[in-house]
């Protein structure tokens, strides 16, 4: 079995599976040359559906009016802002000295430092709900896929990272590099606090290494 096979090769379907789905199979034969067949609603959705969280009747109307290379270009090349930062719509109070009391509702918390477990937590919510809002209310590019994709790709748990702030900035860093270099994305990925506090990273210290290697 060549290389092209073995990767294309698919298992052998149970008979339930052959019952409830019958065996179709589609490939792509045209390589990385120019696309030049049909450009109607189907493919219209076909695209959104790959490139965005679902398409709305709005989405495909308004590519309806797009030849397939200008879609094509707005979807990769956003032109919406990004969403603003998630604000405190959780309820505390607000009296100075006590948990969260810099914060005023409606404000966003992202540039005060807190460490209190309570306070992350409900920060951590809201994170969750501001970054659940952004893929409902998508614009019309692939950001806020990619986002989902790395961030996904990374894996850092809130729960784990702990400090609200640390999560929001790294999905920060990602949306503000989706587009852009990868190689940097990366690079400045592996020194994201929220990442070297998700893998101990800043437990690792020299002796730590030697005392291993001896122990080993």
């Amino acid at each position: 079995m060549d290389r092209r096979d073995f990767l294309t090769a698919r298992r052998r379907k149970s008979k339930i599976e052959q019952v409830i789905a019958p065996e179709q199979t589609f490939r792509t034969n045209s390589g990385i040359n120019t696309y030049t067949g049909a450009w109607t609603e189907q493919e219209i959705v076909h695209l959104l559906k790959r490139t965005m969280f679902g398409a709305t009747k709005a989405d495909i109307n308004y590519f309806k009016t797009r030849s397939m290379s200008q879609t094509v270009d707005e979807l990769l090349n956003p032109t919406a802002p990004n969403p603003t930062p998630p604000v405190k719509e959780y309820t505390t109070t607000t009296q100075p000295g006590t948990p969260d009391g810099n914060i005023a509702q409606g404000d966003t918390w992202v540039n005060d430092i807190n460490n209190d477990g309570t306070v992350n937590s409900q920060r951590r919510a809201s994170y969750k709900k501001w970054f659940t809002g952004n893929l409902i209310n998508q614009d019309r590019s692939i950001r806020e896929k990619l986002v989902m994709l790395m961030i996904d790709h990374f894996g850092n748990e809130a729960s784990e990272v702990g400090n609200a702030i640390w999560t929001y900035r790294q999905q920060d860093l990602i949306r503000q590099n989706i587009l852009g270099n990868y190689k940097s994305l990366i690079t400045n990925i592996s020194k994201d606090i929220s990442m070297l506090r998700y893998l101990n990273g800043y437990l690792n210290q020299a002796s730590a290494r030697m005392k291993t290697m001896q122990e080993n």
